[in-house]
């Protein structure tokens, strides 16, 4: 309840009490439409006082509602810090200025709403006709710009979403909203220079807003400004915006970015220390540790520590890339000595066992050792479908071990239809790649990349992992 609604009942209250006191036998009659009731002064007293607290509850959940889609049409992220401070801009510093009667109030309000209601169903039609009405009643108030701006938002219509923005933020009471938007019609415009410098601003202006966070980031990385990414990660994570593991995961990538580009720079010493940065700060991420195990061979050939970092990261992120550059760490190996190797490697990959039989029916296959190679492959078919490379290793037991040559040709033939054997896959877009990027050349995620044991033909379309679980 407000202090005057509390206040007024407690008076009230009092009031009645005293009443009850001095004059316990009055009576109040009324009489409507046939029905009469009789009550004492204070039960009548009192009556008036719970219909006050009945009237001032529901005008409270109307406002909380009111609130709450004012949150979904603006995009506030649940939860910040600052969410309340965000949404005051709308819902005091806009109609502050406004000066109408209370029913007109009620039905602007109830316009706003039902505007809301529109954009959000995709009604664009009914949100106008909604926002005329309620332009008749408030005027020009900000709030119609900002109504105006989720309509053009909703029929795709960026340049006037750009050109609207430009006019709100020269509001200071709205001005952060107008960056949001201007911020959003031109990355659909692939005016990612503009973008940045806006989310710049953005980012000077409030670092307490989810968006201001992604948006600087994601635009700061695209852009390679890998020491103002890691500026806006370190303000993210001071405000409690990303959480720490989600932190950590984007830092090893930035720090990875940095030292691959020290290292296209011949800076050994600046890859070596952003690239161990980096894999402490998350020891999954393959690119990074795959580039410093072949650092250490290429310096002073330490192959022991290469091992070790490689291990570390099959451990808890089995890759076939890992296990690949593991094996070439002993060339002198001959195929009999990479599968014994092969198989104590696997010992530790608990997670993908299915990409254990992947790797050992392929080397069993190469020293035709067919009677082991069929155990792999029989084991990898019991959790997933026939990928390209595994229906070349059935041609070839076909052939070679059963001397079946129209089994071995049936495979052949059915291996372009089978699934990938494993790619990297976008978790925002589904976009798949034989190389990891740190950026989705797709959508343009940054640290969206996961890989995955095979990957169906569907364009554009996640897919998870069959039979392991999830790397994070």
């Amino acid at each position: 309840m407000t202090r005057k609604i509390s206040t007024f009942i407690f008076i009230g209250l009092i009031f009645t009490i005293a009443m009850w006191m001095s004059d316990k036998t009055s009576v109040v009659t009324v009489d409507w439409r046939g029905m009469v009731s009789r009550f004492s002064i204070p039960e009548a007293m009192l009556l008036v006082l719970v219909f006050v607290a009945v009237v001032d509850f529901l005008n409270r959940i109307f406002r909380k509602l009111l609130r709450a889609q004012v949150k979904e049409a603006y995009g506030y992220n649940a939860g910040t810090p600052r969410e309340d401070a965000s949404i005051d801009v709308l819902a005091s510093k806009i109609s502050e200025k406004i000066v109408i009667g209370r029913h007109e109030f009620d039905e602007a309000m109830l316009l706003v709403l039902k505007s809301m209601t529109a954009v959000t169903a995709g009604d664009m039609k009914e949100a106008r006709e909604n926002l005329k009405a309620l332009k008749k009643i408030i005027g020009n108030d900000p709030i119609i710009d900002l109504l105006k701006m989720k309509i053009y938002k909703g029929e795709k219509n960026f340049d006037k979403m750009e050109k609207l923005s430009a006019k709100i933020m020269k509001n200071e009471s709205v001005q952060i909203v107008g960056m949001k938007a201007a911020v959003e019609a031109q990355m659909q415009k692939k005016e990612f220079t503009e973008a940045l410098a806006t989310a710049n601003k953005a980012f000077e202006l409030r670092q307490d807003l989810y968006w201001v966070i992604e948006s600087a980031f994601e635009l700061r990385a695209r852009a390679k400004d890998w020491d103002g990414a890691m500026q806006v990660l370190d303000s993210g994570l001071k405000k409690k915006i990303i959480p720490a593991d989600k932190y950590k995961r984007l830092k090893a990538i930035v720090l990875y970015e940095m030292a691959r580009e020290a290292q296209e720079k011949s800076d050994d010493v600046n890859f070596f220390r952003l690239c161990s940065q980096s894999i402490a700060a998350d020891e999954t991420l393959v690119p990074a540790a795959i580039a410093m195990a072949r650092y250490y061979v290429a310096n002073d050939n330490q192959f022991r520590k290469a091992a070790k970092v490689l291990s570390t990261a099959w451990v808890k992120n089995p890759v076939d890339e890992i296990a690949y550059e593991y094996l070439k760490l002993y060339p002198k190996d001959d195929i009999t000595a990479r599968i014994q190797r092969m198989e104590s490697f696997a010992l530790t990959n608990a997670i993908r066992p299915s990409l254990n039989n992947m790797i050992l029916a392929e080397l069993a296959s190469e020293a035709g050792l067919w009677g082991k190679a069929r155990a792999e492959i029989e084991q990898f078919l019991i959790n997933n479908p026939a990928t390209k490379k595994l229906a070349k290793m059935i041609a070839k037991f076909e052939h070679y071990s059963n001397n079946d040559k129209d089994a071995a040709k049936e495979w052949e033939a059915k291996a372009e239809s089978c699934a990938e054997d494993s790619q990297w896959v976008c978790e925002e877009c589904g976009y798949s790649s034989d190389h990891w990027f740190s950026v989705c050349p797709n959508c343009n995620a940054f640290g969206a990349d996961k890989w995955h044991l095979y990957v169906e033909k569907a364009e554009n379309e996640p897919v998870e992992e069959v039979a392991a679980d999830d790397e994070e």
